[in-house]
């Protein structure tokens, strides 16, 4: 099947669901239903795009969709991911996978069982800085890896000045930032083995939730330290790799360019790579691999079993 023969539920029209919309449509895909449990979010993408809504997610999947789109709050991944997977559909799941490990593994089962394909929203990993960096490491140009160091921060009234009403407020704070410790992740290429942190609101900004997380991860062959905070100003997003054989600093705090620095004892010098990108480029991206690994042409890059890996971390230093 080519990607416009694809017909897609969107559970969740809020912004989230707006941007995977059209990013979807840019890449082809022509048939959509639409659900939100605010009827009127939901319609309104549908005028948009000239397709019909369900007033219920189980509606929805007893419709003849191929795939869904769960872009919900963060507690409802897993049920709606095992009726989906039920269903027989295959599935497109927002990070963070879920508030909790219970069920991951189950619904890891019931999709081999079923044959689909489910993939989860880490879409850094397409962006073209992290992509350029990951292929010099894995390259060796900077040795062997040793240490991953991610700092992302920024001001949460100034990206959502409606923050107070968002559930991140309530429950999950930073750790809603959870795409730096997944490129720490992606980028060791191991699975944690260890892990500590700390967390807490100290900004003043009206969070029940942490504002700001300090996490420490330990990995067969190297450590990572991940900084999470939603005060920083400005705005600041940056992966510092170490390696035995130099160092690369990759800064991309906007959504529009990218700055890698690349030091490497063979040479004693710096390069410098510069790159222009669109936010949506890396959204357009994590779906036509989702795409391509339905039809057998891509291999899945954020299947349930990697972004299990920083859930796991996540919920092991909240239960510290």
């Amino acid at each position: 099947m080519a990607v416009s023969d694809y017909k897609v539920l969107i559970a969740g029209c809020g912004s989230i669901g707006k941007r995977h919309a059209e990013c979807l449509r840019d890449i082809g895909v022509k048939e959509f239903v639409f659900f939100d449990p605010d009827p009127e979010r939901s319609r309104e993408l549908a005028d948009l795009y000239g397709r019909t809504t369900v007033s219920s997610y189980e509606e929805g999947l007893k419709g003849d969709c191929d795939c869904v789109y769960i872009l919900s709050p963060t507690k409802l991944h897993i049920k709606q991911a095992f009726a989906a997977a039920n269903a027989g559909k295959h599935i497109f799941l927002e990070k963070p996978l879920s508030d909790s490990s219970e069920g991951v593994g189950e619904l890891g089962a019931l999709v081999e069982e079923k044959g689909i394909v489910a993939e989860v929203g880490f879409c850094f990993r397409f962006h073209q800085g992290i992509q350029k960096l990951k292929n010099l490491l894995d390259e060796g140009k900077i040795g062997k890896l040793v240490s991953v160091r991610a700092m992302m921060g920024e001001h949460f009234p100034d990206v959502r000045p409606d923050y107070l009403s968002t559930y991140y407020v309530k429950y999950s704070g930073a750790f809603e930032l959870v795409h730096d410790l997944d490129l720490a992740i992606f980028l060791a290429n191991e699975t944690p083995i260890e892990c500590d942190g700390f967390f807490g609101s100290y900004s003043g900004l009206g969070f029940e939730s942490p504002d700001t997380v300090e996490m420490i991860v330990k990995f067969p062959s190297c450590l990572a330290n991940v900084h999470l905070d939603f005060f920083q100003s400005p705005r600041t997003r940056t992966m510092t790799v170490l390696g035995t054989q130099g160092q690369m600093i990759l800064t991309f705090s906007t959504w529009d360019e990218y700055e890698l620095r690349i030091f490497s004892r063979s040479t004693n010098e710096w390069e410098i790579i510069k790159g222009e990108t669109q936010r949506n480029d890396m959204f357009r991206a994590e779906s036509l691999n989702f795409f391509e690994t339905i039809e057998g042409r891509a291999k899945n890059l954020c299947p349930l079993s990697e972004a299990k890996k920083s859930l796991i971390v996540c919920e092991n230093i909240k239960n510290l």
